[in-house]
């Protein structure tokens, strides 16, 4: 990266600020703010007049900015920007003409001079659909990189075909950055002394609009379509669809008004009605379609709308004996039974049509699955909160065409059928035919079993007799028809579910496997497909916020997992600002969950946990913070914690903990009697020796870095040093930065593979114990959980002991 300035002869300087009071109040709270709609006279360059831009299709005026010019303001209240929390927000979009290169707009804040500020950089590169943020530091003229994240275009051919809403916060103890109103990625504020705050440009010209300073206690508003994507799918000759639109103010519970328009009527109209958006498809083509709240501009989504031919499947027929699943005329099939047709060849995916299954009794649509990425809304009928995640929902292996209709969309006791149109597969013959698609003539039929299973116990099997095929299916019926406090177990027999699974609200549920390695249940899931560890969303929460694991608890207690791989396929190359990805997050504050003889496999982030866990004859694989979790107590007992090859960064052995408990006195994570060894990755290769640390911090003052290693076995891949302290790799200092009677990072009792006890001399950074002092802290079960339920304590009974 080339060395950033400010030169003085290019600043763009804003001489007087706008009241938050009076004739011009900002909007969305801010203290300050300009919209550049008042003309030139108002803006300086080198203390002359600047030109301020007009778009003639809008009547919009903007501020451009060429390579190297920054826009810094002082409010009048210079208060604001001496003291944290505060924001910094704008509109931004590279200028025309686009040039080859990429090129950077920064948000800055405390900038005392060239040398000193806080940023997030915004990197445009023409023709892309992918645009980088990072949040930096620059101090003594060095540019620190502190965080990265990315996101993928839902809308038009690049980022640069429209304005976009960023907005750098400085809080408390957190730098956040927020795009159109999501929170995109935090990172623990650096010091900085106080100073201006404002726009740049670097590496090409950007319009800046509506720029804003304000309290960071004024949340931003956010306008998305609810529990989607930014894209929607249509077909010529589709009845008009409605849409529900997210639309809140800052608080997130005050209605936004907000106003619609296509890019493109001749190709679909749009229009408010109520809280929906209303479209109309009317030809084949593209268009984009932009939202913006009446009353801010700056809360605004574009979404991007694809309008395909009307595609009628053939009259023709086709021998289907032995071709699908379920089979023609099929009875008694389970609701969520993903759909399989096998050509008589390898074939391949196409690019237009949909797949669609109908009512049988009446021809009513029942779901629609396209040849793209799609969003699924994961829960029972009716749940108030789902998970929402981006998905695949056709795969073509070989000859076999897989299809995942969307879940829960079928009822008991049901006739369907199914129709695909001539587009979506390519090159197959069926039955010795020429595949041209599926018509209702066709006759791939079935009728879904009569009624749901009764009792606590479940079986789910991906191809013989089950009461489901999926795991979600079964979770759905659990979560829906049994009790919270009902025990229930679902069964699950060997084979290999592809599938994201969500649970909440349901207590003392446990999933078993057949058998340890024949049930995998995988996807791959990472933090570009789905951002964010994951929450579940309500009716009226915008976008997919399902995140990025393949497993998602929240709201239960005494969860078991037992005899099963939990497998995240995401490779961390490729990925990047997206490598993220758990296997299994366990979003359960004051919950429990139990893993005994299973595996988790992931490369970063494997495992997070919160609340309470035990992890008892457990594998879990990564290498880069790959267990982890704002938890109050963890413990791994008898397990194997396995660091594997990094497929982006071959030389480094990443980190096997990231503590972020929740208090002081909280165990945190705790590994006792236990193998810490390596293997190759998911790339093949292995682990260099020396370059795995037990731990590193987060470096925030507000949880605590609480790692306890009692009585393992260590391999050689472990440095000598151990923990990765303050200055180790760059690294900030753990929280406490030494270890306390309750608190910090501690070793004891390591030994190596062979049991000879580690020379520790090399250590750093922890409290090394004498082992009788470690054991009698965390040395048993009781003692790590003691503080579950107000210290009532939570008793374990490990299987070989039940």
């Amino acid at each position: 990266m080339k060395q950033l300035a400010f030169p003085l002869t290019a600043l763009l300087c804003a001489a007087l600020s706008i009241p938050a009071q009076g004739a011009q109040r900002c909007p969305g709270g801010a203290s300050w703010c300009d919209d550049f709609e008042h003309g030139a006279a108002r803006v300086l360059v080198a203390g002359a007049a600047a030109a301020v831009g007009l778009d003639g299709a809008t009547a919009n005026h903007f501020l451009p900015a060429g390579d190297g010019q920054a826009l810094l303001v002082a409010p009048a209240d210079s208060a604001l920007l001496t003291r944290i929390p505060y924001f910094v927000e704008a509109r931004v979009r590279p200028s025309a003409p686009a040039t080859a290169a990429a090129r950077k707009v920064y948000l800055v804040a405390r900038h005392l001079d060239e040398n000193n500020w806080i940023g997030v950089s915004v990197s445009f590169t023409p023709g892309s659909k992918r645009l980088l943020f990072e949040l930096v530091r620059m101090e003594d003229g060095k540019l620190l990189h502190l965080k990265q994240v990315g996101r993928t275009s839902e809308a038009g051919d690049s980022y640069g075909d429209s304005y976009h809403t960023v907005r750098l916060e400085l809080g408390d103890e957190l730098l956040t950055l927020y795009l159109g109103g999501e929170r995109l990625t935090t990172t623990p504020l650096p010091f900085a002394p106080g100073g201006q705050a404002g726009v740049r440009a670097d590496g090409g010209a950007f319009d800046i609009d509506d720029l804003r300073i304000g309290a960071a206690a004024q949340r931003p508003g956010r306008i998305a379509l609810a529990r989607m994507t930014g894209r929607i799918g249509l077909q010529a000759g589709d009845a008009p669809r409605h849409f529900a639109v997210s639309a809140f103010d800052g608080d997130g519970v005050s209605a936004l008004p907000f106003s619609a328009q296509s890019s493109d009527p001749a190709v679909a109209s749009v229009a408010v009605a109520g809280a929906d958006l209303l479209v109309r498809a009317h030809r084949p083509g593209a268009a984009t379609i932009t939202l913006t709240g009446r009353d801010d501009v700056n809360v605004a989504t574009t979404l991007a709308l694809t309008v395909a031919p009307a595609q009628h499947a053939p009259a023709r027929t086709y021998a289907l004996r032995g071709h699908l699943a379920p089979a023609a005329h099929a009875r008694a099939v389970p609701v969520d039974t993903p759909l399989r047709i096998t050509f008589d060849q390898a074939a391949t995916l196409g690019s237009a049509g949909t797949v669609r299954i109908f009512r049988a009794a009446d021809d009513a649509l029942v779901d629609v699955i396209g040849t793209a990425d799609d969003v699924d809304t994961i829960g029972y009928p009716g749940q108030p909160f789902k998970r929402v995640v981006r998905y695949q929902p056709l795969r073509i292996d070989g000859a076999s065409l897989t299809i995942r209709p969307h879940n829960a969309r079928l009822a008991y006791g049901t006739d369907y059928y199914v129709t695909i149109d001539p587009g979506v597969v390519a090159g197959a013959t069926l039955g010795g035919q020429p595949f041209t698609g599926l018509g209702r003539q066709a006759g791939w039929r079935f009728r879904t079993r009569a009624a749901p299973p009764t009792g606590r116990t479940l079986s789910v099997d991906d191809d013989g007799p089950a009461d489901f095929r999926t795991v979600q299916g079964a979770l759905n019926h659990a979560m829906r028809a049994l009790p919270r406090a009902a025990p229930v177990t679902i069964h699950i027999a060997n084979g290999r579910y592809e599938e994201l699974l969500y649970l909440r609200g349901k207590d003392k549920l446990t999933l078993r496997g057949q058998s340890r390695d024949g049930v995998v249940i995988e996807a791959a899931n990472n933090d570009l497909a789905n951002p964010g560890s994951g929450t579940a969303q309500a009716a009226t929460s915008p976008a997919a916020t399902g995140g990025r694991s393949v497993l998602l608890i929240e709201d239960a207690d005494l969860v078991t997992l037992t005899n099963l791989t939990l497998r995240n396929s995401s490779r961390r190359a490729g990925t990047p600002g997206g490598s993220q990805a758990e296997a299994l997050y366990f979003n359960s504050e004051n919950g429990r969950l139990i893993a005994h003889d299973a595996t988790f496999l992931s490369e970063q982030d494997t495992v997070q946990v919160k609340g309470y866990s035990w992890f008892y004859r457990t594998l879990i694989a990564g290498n880069v913070d790959f267990i982890w979790g704002y938890n109050r107590a963890a413990l791994f007992e008898r397990s194997e914690i396995r660091s594997v090859g990094d497929s982006a960064n071959p030389a480094s052995g990443g980190y096997v903990v990231q503590a972020r408990t929740v208090a002081a006195g909280d165990p945190g994570f705790v590994f006792l009697d236990s193998r810490l060894t390596h293997g190759p990755g998911p790339a093949g290769n292995d682990v260099p020796a020396g370059s795995t640390y037990l731990a590193r911090s987060p470096g925030t003052a507000s949880t605590w870095d609480n790692v306890s290693y009692i009585d393992c076995r260590i391999d050689a891949h472990v440095a000598a040093a151990g923990w990765a302290g303050a200055g180790v790799q760059g690294q900030p200092a753990p929280n406490p930065p030494l270890p306390g009677a309750g608190a910090g990072w501690r070793e004891a009792g390591s030994m190596d593979l062979a049991g000879t006890p580690l020379d520790l001399a090399a250590r750093v950074g922890a409290d090394l114990p004498a082992t009788a002092q470690a054991r009698a802290r965390f040395g048993t079960r009781a003692r790590v959980f003691q503080g579950f339920n107000g210290g009532r304590g939570w008793q374990i009974v490990p299987p070989a002991e039940q």
